[in-house]
């Protein structure tokens, strides 16, 4: 019982900080590694972030990537890394025309969160990130500890 509360309290702990944390992944590599891959790879195809028919079929595409790289003989994305993959692709603004990422600073740092609009994300007090490359609440550089707001480029939204 001791075990199950402290899990929850460290859980708890995690998601309140911020940080975009996937627990059994370790290899940051890989997962970016593969975000490149998928995003060639679904382009190609007709899914890509840029010309998805819609977000499902953005993040149906990312998934089967993820499986194909982390499949066969030589995998080149560790199994555990799958999920980080997907929930990169499932937090992005793929396949939803108009959407932006949206930075919000709170006590805990900063928290990226996805919005209709520039508009609609500057109306909830946010900043909207119009980076055409952070398409994702997901780092680009840190996927498994930050969030894209935590690593913007011009650092206004480091803590």
């Amino acid at each position: 019982m001791r075990t199950l509360i402290n899990g929850l309290v460290i859980g708890l702990f995690v998601l309140g900080s911020g940080h975009l944390v996937y627990a059994g992944c370790g290899d940051e590599a890989a997962v970016i590694a593969a975000r490149a891959t998928a995003d060639a790879t679904c382009t190609a195809m007709g899914a890509g972030c840029s010309n998805a028919s819609n977000h499902g079929a953005y993040v149906s595409c990312v998934a089967g990537v993820a499986k194909m790289l982390s499949s066969g003989t030589n995998p080149t994305l560790p199994k555990n890394c799958k999920g980080a993959v997907k929930k990169c692709a499932a937090h992005s603004t793929c396949g939803k025309p108009g959407e932006v990422t949206c930075c919000f600073t709170g006590k805990s740092g900063p928290k990226c969160k996805n919005a209709k609009s520039a508009a609609d994300c500057s109306g909830k007090g946010g900043t909207p990130t119009l980076d055409p490359m952070n398409t994702s609440c997901c780092s680009n550089t840190h996927p498994l500890t930050d969030n894209a707001c935590m690593a913007s480029p011009s650092g206004a939204f480091l803590t």
